[in-house]
């Protein structure tokens, strides 16, 4: 029987999912707390708001997540200096480092799924998803 891409979709994400467990658990972060690394740029600083938006989740759940980052010690906060009634946020060093190992781990495990195809393939594959990325 011929795997619908639906499930070759699946089965990838599946793949990509427990990748990024292991570095959750390694890392003693939530889901969000590891999204909420990848969201921030080094040496950025963004409103709160901006963080909640780029996160997808609600003021207060983000107000959440931002209280577990510090408590960690990944993100520092400031009062934003031209509007005191918000905040700054932005990556600490050891936020910067825990981004840093959670990127090699993603290209570590992007270089696993395309070994082995020539170069050619591997942008044919990132352009197609890209398009159909677009498409969604």
């Amino acid at each position: 029987m011929e795997q619908t891409f639906f499930s070759l979709v699946t089965a990838l994400k599946k793949k990509c999912t427990a990748m990024e467990a292991r570095v959750q658990e390694r890392l003693g972060l939530s889901q969000a707390e590891y999204s909420g690394i990848l969201v921030l740029a080094p040496q950025e600083q963004i409103s709160g708001h901006q963080f909640a938006d780029r996160l997808g989740l609600s003021v207060s759940r983000t107000s959440r997540v931002t209280s577990r980052l510090m408590e960690k010690g990944l993100v520092s906060i400031r009062p934003n200096p031209s509007d005191r009634r918000e905040i700054e946020l932005g990556l600490t060093p050891k936020g910067e480092s825990a981004r840093s190992d959670i990127e090699t781990e993603i290209s570590e495990c992007e270089r696993s799924m395309l070994s082995g195809l020539p170069d050619e393939r591997q942008a044919e594959i990132k352009r197609a998803l890209s398009t159909l990325m677009e498409h969604m």
